[in-house]
């Protein structure tokens, strides 16, 4: 469904990861519950219009617009790579951003929350081992990381038994990966619910077939399985939309969610669509990440900061924004590039050579 040809089109996914991000942000930033509880400054969100309300409390799914997104772009990454060239790509795009947002967060925790993690949990937190001991995170919506990182050591497990993958070998992974997300409720497997990933699996599992489909005679071999794993998405929607009382009528919101990512998706068959946008949309595409984990421990104490000393809550939003946007561009500009190139040469060239 997605063409190789022409890198404009997947400006689409951009503009959605973007939206993804700024739905997530907003939800939270406006909210009376989770960090809001937690602020020594806790701020006034009650100016914010109805509509806005309306439209950020189901802001929580935009994790999973990103999850599909992550099915789309990691299975395509994954092709003609050994195991060790996608580990090492992964862990070098997500671990800087990661390690960036929990250092701010034990900064600032003391002096901006009533309560966080004590000193050794938090800066446990920057191996990522937090997630596997059941230690807290300090950055709340990182969360979502340990839900990517099981995803990437499922493609990894493949890479290392079949080597490298072709784009075949990859539909037909998702295709048994759907199978099992239907068996592996009633087999009550722990092992397999963890491999499987089966709250979230069934949104990898749609974004590998919407993203490996090249051709119509594709679509249609893998249209079984697309159309059940849309159900099973569909179905995970709801649950998580009943479970926050988020919205009236879930069942068609959830549907309504899943019909925008596939015209999106859709979108991105076209020849340079939204090409002339290129140089607005990448910049902020590649923000969304950084964003994403900021929000939280940066914008949203700053907020309450500014809220104290008098300043209008519109206008601390506004400079709160402007200020994390700042951060957020120098993140991706200057400090991700370098972090990664230290990681490339003087981390795993060191792994290569032993």
């Amino acid at each position: 469904m997605i063409s190789n040809s022409s890198s404009s089109r997947a400006i689409p996914l951009d503009i959605l990861r973007i939206f993804a991000a700024l739905w997530v942000l907003v939800h939270h930033w406006i909210s009376s519950e989770g960090l809001a509880k937690n602020l020594q400054h806790p701020y006034d969100v009650s100016w914010v219009p109805h509509w806005v309300a309306v439209a950020a409390a189901p802001g929580f799914l935009g994790v999973d617009i990103f999850f599909i997104l992550s099915g789309i772009v990691i299975s395509r990454s994954a092709i003609g790579r050994s195991w060790s060239e996608f580990a090492v790509a992964r862990f070098c795009r997500l671990y800087p951003a990661y390690a960036v947002a929990i250092a701010l967060a034990i900064l600032f925790a003391p002096v901006t929350l009533i309560k966080y993690p004590s000193l050794s949990q938090s800066i446990l937190g920057l191996t990522g081992l937090q997630w596997f001991v059941g230690a807290p995170t300090i950055v709340g919506p990182a969360w979502t990381l340990f839900i990517e990182v099981q995803f990437y050591l499922l493609i990894t497990v493949l890479l290392l038994i079949f080597g490298k993958l072709t784009k075949l070998q990859l539909r037909n992974a998702a295709k048994v990966w759907c199978l099992v997300l239907l068996l592996a409720p009633s087999l009550q497997l722990p092992w397999l619910n963890f491999m499987a990933i089966s709250e979230f699996g069934a949104y990898f599992a749609l974004g590998m077939l919407l993203g490996l489909c090249n051709s119509k005679e594709e679509f249609q071999s893998d249209l079984p399985a697309i159309l059940t794993l849309l159900a099973l998405c569909w179905v995970r929607m709801v649950a998580r939309l009943t479970g926050a009382n988020a919205v009236p009528l879930h069942e068609l919101f959830a549907i309504f969610m899943l019909a925008g990512v596939l015209f999106t998706v859709y979108l991105c068959s076209k020849t340079d669509l939204f090409g002339k946008y290129r140089n607005f949309v990448n910049p902020l595409a590649l923000m969304s990440y950084p964003i994403y984990l900021l929000h939280e421990p940066l914008g949203m104490p700053a907020i309450g900061i500014m809220a104290k000393y008098g300043m209008p809550p519109i206008v601390a939003f506004a400079v709160a924004t402007i200020v994390l946007f700042f951060v957020c561009w120098m993140c991706v500009k200057y400090y991700e590039p370098a972090a990664r190139a230290f990681l490339r040469k003087r981390i795993f060239s060191v792994q290569k050579s032993a």
